[in-house]
This record gives C-alpha cells, sequence and structure tokens, in this order.
C-alpha cells in the first residue's frame, strides 16, 4: 500500500525521501501524524533563543535558552551548547526551555556560547552569541603564592568542608601599623562573628572604626573587596604563615573553622614557620612579630587580637581604643 504525496511516495516499508526532502526515513504511521499536524515533511527546529552566560568556576559555566518556537514538527530531544572559543560543548536532554551546563573550560580565559536544538531530523541553526564570560584563575593550591590580588594563606569552612579561600593582602598596601579598632571603648553592633570578617568589617565602615575603615576602602589588584579579617579567618593566617621558629604559646590554636579543622591547642612545634619564603620573618610579605586586630569584639571595650611572634590570641588589655596592626584580607568561594 502506498500514498501519494507532494514529495514522493509514503510506504509502509520506510525508504529515505527523495532529494530535497528533509532527510530521516518514515513509516505510514508517522508521516500521516506529521501530515494531522500540518508538518509533513518534518524539519528541524529553527534557532533557540539564547539567555545569559555565567560562570560558575575556573573550568565551569551554565548558558541560560529558550526552546524555538517552532520544532520543525518532531519532538527536540536535545539541546547543545557550544562555547567560543574551542569549540567545547555542554548538552541538556530535553524538549523545552533550560539552562545547559557546559564543563571543561580553560581558566581566565573568556568566551561566549551558542545554542543549537535537536530533532529527529536534525540539528537547528546556531542562536544568536550570549553575553561574555570570563573563567577565573584555578583555584590557588600552595600556601604564599600569588593569587587574587593577595597571597594564598589557606582555606576557611565548616567542619573541615571548605567554603573559602582565604587571600591575604600586599603588605606595601593591605598594612596598615597603628590604628584604632574604635575610637571610644563602646559596643558595636554586628561584630561577634569569629568567622564572618565581611559581616563584621561592613559593620564598622565608618570613621568611627579606623582600621575596619581602612580595609574596607582598599582596592587592590582590581579587588575592592577587601577587609578586616575575624578571629578565626586571622588564626589561619598565623598558623599557615607563621614569619618564625619561634615556639608557640600552647593556650590558643583551636579553630573550627579551619581547614582541617582543629580542635585542640597548638603545640610548641605546631604550627611550623611557614615554607613560603616571602612569608618568613624579614621577607618581603612576612607578618611583623606583633599584634595585629581582628574585626571580632571580645567585649564592650576590647576586641580580639593575634600575635604574629607566638601565636597568642589576646583580649585582655586589648582596649579598643588602643592602636595596633591591621592586615586587610579578601576570601574567594571554593
Amino acid at each position: 500500500m502506498s500514498q501519494k504525496y507532494i514529495g514522493g511516495f509514503i510506504t509502509k516499508s520506510p525508504t529515505a525521501p527523495s532529494q530535497g526532502i528533509a532527510p530521516g526515513i518514515w513509516t505510514l504511521d508517522q508521516a500521516m501524524q506529521f501530515k494531522k499536524q500540518g508538518v509533513w515533511p518534518p524539519l528541524v527546529p529553527s534557532a533557540p533563543t539564547i539567555g545569559t552566560a555565567t560562570q560558575t568556576g575556573s573550568t565551569t559555566a551554565t548558558v541560560v535558552f529558550t526552546a524555538p518556537a517552532s520544532n520543525g514538527g518532531s519532538v527536540i530531544t536535545s539541546y547543545t551548547a557550544t562555547s567560543s572559543p574551542s569549540g567545547i560543548t555542554g548538552t541538556l536532554s530535553q524538549a523545552g526551555s533550560g539552562t545547559i551546563t557546559v564543563t571543561g573550560l580553560t581558566a581566565s580565559t573568556s568566551y561566549t556560547f551558542t545554542v543549537t536544538a535537536t530533532n529527529a531530523v536534525g540539528t537547528s541553526a546556531a542562536s544568536a552569541a550570549s553575553n561574555s564570560i570570563t573563567t577565573p584563575a584555578a583555584p590557588p593550591t600552595v600556601i604564599g603564592q600569588a593569587f587574587g590580588g593577595g597571597f594564598y594563606a589557606g582555606q576557611i569552612g565548616v567542619s573541615s568542608v571548605a567554603t573559602h579561600y582565604i587571600i591575604v593582602g600586599p603588605v606595601a598596601s593591605a598594612q596598615n601599623s597603628s590604628k584604632q579598632w574604635k575610637t571610644t571603648d563602646t559596643s558595636t553592633t554586628g561584630t561577634s562573628s569569629v568567622i564572618d570578617g565581611p559581616a563584621n568589617s561592613t559593620a564598622m565602615n565608618n570613621a568611627s572604626h579606623p582600621a575596619a575603615q581602612f580595609c574596607e576602602g582598599l582596592t587592590i589588584g582590581g579587588f575592592s573587596d577587601w577587609y578586616m579579617p575575624a578571629k578565626n579567618e586571622l588564626e589561619v593566617c598565623y598558623y599557615n604563615l607563621k614569619p618564625t621558629t619561634n615556639n608557640n604559646i600552647t593556650n590558643f590554636g583551636t579553630n573550627t573553622n579551619a581547614v582541617p579543622s582543629r580542635g585542640s591547642n597548638y603545640t610548641a612545634g605546631d604550627p611550623a614557620q611557614t615554607s613560603a619564603t616571602d612569608f618568613q620573618n624579614t621577607g618581603a610579605e612576612d607578618f611583623a612579630l606583633a599584634s595585629y586586630w581582628s574585626s571580632t569584639e571580645f567585649s564592650a571595650t576590647d576586641g580580639w587580637r593575634q600575635y604574629f611572634e607566638n601565636g597568642n590570641q589576646d583580649s585582655n588589655g586589648s582596649s579598643k581604643t588602643n592602636s595596633y596592626r591591621v592586615r586587610a584580607i579578601r576570601r574567594v568561594a571554593v
């Protein structure tokens, strides 16, 4: 049995359509369904509409798209995002609009993306190009390495699961040798966190809090998100960037926000002097053998400090109106 149509014959035994007809092999039943839909022969879909591309890591991005107005008469089975440059692809198997994840990108590289739709007939024309994204630098791995406008000082997190890389600013631009925590010995709301330095520091970004205001006002290496470190963030800096070979005070050192988490105090020899040469005593970037303010309030009149000669975390006698060193840091999400 056969049925005549404008492009040739449809038979129960599928054969390839003649030249000029959409590629594919269709049974009579399939062809009748297409005819009922008013789409015979079926075609490739029209091009999807591009949405927003977003970098989600040093090697990954997402690309949002909207399904095309026409699927060509055949259900769309997948969408493919393709990067420019490099032609790296990501695929999403579904019929409607969505978000495609693309992996395998190169760090510190700019990309745009196009999206195509595929049905049983074939693949559509490409969408317009997306906005341009730039993948961030590959994450730091070595303590003391240059990264993100400063130097990598370690990780912070919860229950040994890292959430952020800590970046300590350059000594020449991110450190001040004499700043008050506050100009009066009074409590400051929003400065009690031992780990959320950005929140503490933001709460003190005014002339009444000279140390935090100094940190908040910095732009270094193109980054303006510097802040005054919280107590546990500053302790990570000491643990990984200890300048000397001096023995540590063993009354301090517990830090549940360090990665890995530390549930016990220092020993005399742990932490040891940092292996980062520039941060060793008299190095180009070393912390002074002195006290540094943290942004964590101890009481209405005192703030927490970290002593970089032996690890002492001091609040006794740390009147907010006293002047000590402060060094800004920033954090980068893992």
